[in-house]
Parts: structure tokens; sequence; C-alpha cells
């Protein structure tokens, strides 16, 4: 398999460093600031959850939008797992290239069945949501799997 799509070893660091601190931030944000919100550019804005605000934002193109922490969280999330899980290993080899094609196929297969059930089932403006999280849901499918497979196979050749 070809590697040159994969970023240098360095770059897990990163992902892993970012990872952390975004859950961390998550969790503080909603322990000590569960109602903060802020202003952010927006290309478009269709103020659909002005309800967060007291002072309701511009609708439009290229106006201030009100936000909330969690969005931003998400999108620095998966950016740090997209490095997690597309870094070179410290050993890449034909087998570590293997193994990390087995599970993106898996991940690939399970989030389209993840996928078909949430299309069947939720339904209304919340479904909106959705394909942020499968994406975030496949990541995280991805990297858990080739951990898994990673460490069985290293623990196979150490015995």
């Amino acid at each position: 398999m070809n590697k040159n799509y994969l970023f240098p070893h360095r770059f897990q660091i990163v992902g892993w460093v970012l990872a952390i601190a975004v859950v961390a931030a998550f969790i503080v944000t909603q322990i000590w600031f569960p109602n903060l919100s802020f202003k952010m550019p927006a290309i478009f804005y269709d103020g659909v959850y002005e309800f967060f605000d007291d002072e309701p934002s511009r609708h439009g193109f290229f106006v201030m939008a009100t936000t909330r922490p969690l969005t931003l969280i998400f999108s620095i999330l998966t950016i740090g797992l997209i490095f997690i899980g597309f870094s070179k290993e410290k050993v890449e080899d034909e087998f570590v290239s293997h193994i990390r094609e087995q599970s993106l196929v898996w991940a690939t297969y399970v989030t389209a069945v993840l996928f078909i059930l949430a299309t069947l089932t939720i339904y209304g403006g919340i479904y909106a949501i959705v394909p942020y999280f499968v994406f975030f849901v496949f990541l995280l499918l991805f990297i858990v799997k080739f951990r898994i497979e990673l460490y069985r196979f290293k623990k196979g050749v150490e015995q």
C-alpha cells in the first residue's frame, strides 16, 4: 500500500496533544461555562441558534454569528484525530500498512451502517448534526480499531 498520503510521525504527537487539550477544554466549558457563547465571523448565518444569545445577530452573508465553544471544540478534535489516524508509525512496514487498510475498511462499513440507522431513525432539525458525528465517529472507529490491531500484532511478535 502506498504510504505517501501519511503525515510524518511527529504529527501523531501533535494530534494527541490537540485531542487531549480539546477534551479538557470541553469538560471545563461544560462544567464551569455551560452557557458560554461568542461571536465569530461567518460566510452565512441563518440565526437558527439565536436562542443562545441575548442579543440576536444579523442574518445573511458575511456577518458575525453567535456560536458555542462546542462547534470549535469538535472541529479542532477532528483535526487532532486526523493527525492521529493518518500519521506514520515509528516503524511503518507492509504489515502495519495492511492493518491500517483493514481498519479503514472496517471503520467505513461500521460507519455506513450507523449512518443508515441514523437516517432511518432520526428526523427533523436534529438530523442536521448527523453528518458531523458520522465523520467524527468514522475517525474514532478507525483509530480504535487500528490501535487494537496494532497492539495485538506487537503483543504477538513479542511472545
